[in-house]
């Protein structure tokens, strides 16, 4: 296949692949905001926290961009597999792209030694028999859910934010907007490996490895997208050890709309509504710091009880659902 990657400082090619997939949202997802042209090239440099993954644009004989094949090889973990992402224009579709490209990404992933390769589809019965064909096994179900911020019940959310102030009487929460002090990112590296806890399902994977400089790299990552990072800490007591945290981001670009990011609890500290409290807490500071903002959405694995049970308490309902995928090579 003549594949073009795509490079960050290539304005006509970073052009092309954010028609296709403004074009691709339209049909598969137009309940979601499109992606910002700064938010895409962030991702091209940066990845989601320092290892940014591959993109290649795929051509038809005239020339014009018919989809496009990503690829991501985790570094720092998880150094088995490799993610892919097969793009096809809506207009270009059945017409054997997908099949080309899905072809030439696994290749790629076996090449580079991998021996599993992931993958997510909106969850539909089209997209499904194409990676069922192709010899993909379903791992996991994704919710994504929204909370409206113009309807939800903001009473009940301080009364839910007070009884777990009442629980967690022992902690107190820190501000922080953008990068965390130095004298706290190894404790909040900490924090973050909590999500390990989180369920993955049927997928073959490890623990993710969280250190200091990882997150200083999500934090470079979401600046340079021009997302505003809001994270809430709970420690315990005023100078204890840290218990939990939970982040929200704010895009510059995409008024109204925000992204819930973790929220994780340290083992030792779960059975006092940390997460509930977290949670409730960044509604009313981003009442405060963001009025503007209306939805926030967030994911979260169908198997996931215990958060999808304290976001449905915030208000949060069920948007869309995603199956993830995986193939041994």
């Amino acid at each position: 296949m003549k594949l073009q990657r795509v490079d960050p400082r290539d304005d006509q090619a970073v052009t092309e692949s954010l028609a296709l997939a403004e074009a691709a949202r339209g049909v598969d997802t137009p309940w979601s905001p499109p992606q910002t042209r700064r938010a895409f090239v962030a991702s091209l440099v940066h990845g989601w926290d320092g290892e940014p993954g591959e993109q290649w644009l795929y051509r038809n004989s005239d020339g014009q961009v018919v989809g496009r094949l990503s690829l991501h090889f985790p570094q720092r973990d998880n150094t088995h597999m490799a993610s892919l992402e097969v793009l096809v224009h809506p207009g270009e579709r059945r017409k054997g792209h997908g099949t080309a490209l899905l072809t030439e990404g696994l290749e790629r992933v076996r090449q580079a030694g991998r021996r599993l390769a992931i993958a997510g589809t909106v969850a539909e019965p089209g997209a499904s028999a194409f990676a069922e064909r192709h010899g993909f096994t379903r791992a996991s179900v994704e919710v994504q859910r929204r909370q409206d911020l113009s309807t939800v019940d903001h009473a009940r959310i301080a009364e839910l934010r007070e009884a777990a102030r009442q629980a967690a009487s022992d902690y107190t929460l820190l501000r922080f907007v953008g990068a965390v002090p130095d004298d706290l990112v190894d404790d909040v590296a900490g924090l973050t490996a909590a999500m390990n806890d989180a369920p993955t399902d049927d997928y073959e994977i490890e623990d993710e490895v969280y250190d200091a400089k990882r997150i200083r790299a999500f934090e470079a990552a979401q600046e340079a997208a021009g997302t505003r990072l809001y994270r809430l800490v709970a420690r315990l007591g005023n100078g204890g050890p840290l218990a939990g945290h939970t982040i929200v981001g704010v895009p510059e670009d995409l008024p109204g709309w925000a992204w819930q990011f973790d929220t994780a609890v340290a083992r030792e500290h779960r059975g006092h509504r940390l997460g509930l409290l977290l949670k409730a807490e960044m509604v009313a500071w981003l009442q405060e710091a963001e009025p503007d903002v209306r939805r926030i959405d967030t994911w979260n694995a169908e198997s996931n009880a215990h958060m999808i049970a304290v976001n449905e308490q915030l208000g949060y309902r069920i948007w869309a659902r995603y199956y993830g995928w995986q193939r041994r090579l």
